[in-house]
């Protein structure tokens, strides 16, 4: 019981913070050219805290999202996309979306986004 209360209470507490109305206000705060890569980082998961930068350099990212966290949060992998267009407004291009995993506890769906500039 305290492992679903602890569950419940996680799962609202990360609905709160990554509540989408939120988002749209604060993609247009800075231009493009004032971030570095780190920063953008930095901002991409202070706004969408599901979302991990796999990989980074200067002219790549990778983001990651877990299909079973987004969606027991949201009910949908909107996040993902919405992370993949927070990239596109920093000068990035979608090459490619992939998944691992079988979708199961042990191994679930991971999505994965290459972009580039």
């Amino acid at each position: 019981m305290k492992i679903f209360v602890s569950f419940v209470f996680f799962m609202t507490l990360l609905f709160i913070i990554i509540n989408p109305t939120h988002l749209n206000a604060q993609f247009n705060t800075t231009s493009p050219t004032e971030l570095r890569a780190f920063e953008v980082k930095q901002k991409l998961q202070s706004l969408m805290p599901l979302i991990k930068v796999e990989y980074q350099s200067e002219s790549t990212i990778v983001l990651k999202g877990e299909e079973d966290i987004l969606v027991s949060i949201n009910g949908t992998t909107a996040p993902f996309w919405e992370a993949i267009d927070f990239m596109k407004h920093y000068g990035y291009s979608l090459v490619d979306v992939t998944t691992s995993g079988m979708g199961s506890q042990g191994n679930p769906t991971r999505f994965y986004a290459i972009m580039t500039k």
